[in-house]
């Protein structure tokens, strides 16, 4: 990962740390056989929440991406991550990531030693 793409995900995740939006309830159901495994939920709880913070980018700077990786439905990525292995999750913040990060190339830079 670059440069510019280790300091957009830290961006990400220092807002996913202090958006009250993000104020979203995220717990299995007691059927699911997950709900007892803290570490799975807690791991999906902030994915989703990840997620959020990438969508609203996504959003407040027009970048256009559309589909199930941009739905604004944190429930939906919550579900999505407890039946996935982690690998996947890394794998999909990642490519979010480089989503935005391609969008934020477009929008120009003040740096322009890069």
């Amino acid at each position: 990962m670059s440069v510019r793409g280790a300091i957009a995900l830290a961006f990400v995740l220092i807002l996913a740390s202090i958006l009250p939006a993000m104020a979203q309830d995220f717990r299995f159901g007691r059927e699911d056989p997950r709900a007892n495994v803290e570490g799975k939920r807690a791991s999906c709880e902030v994915y989703a929440r990840i997620a959020l913070v990438q969508i609203d980018a996504n959003r407040k700077f027009r970048c256009g991406f559309r589909g199930p990786r941009w739905t604004s439905d944190g429930m939906a990525h919550f579900r999505w991550c407890r039946f996935v292995p982690r690998s996947a999750i890394r794998e999909e913040q990642r490519g979010r990531a480089q989503d935005l990060q391609e969008c934020f190339d477009r929008l120009g830079d003040f740096d322009e030693r890069d």
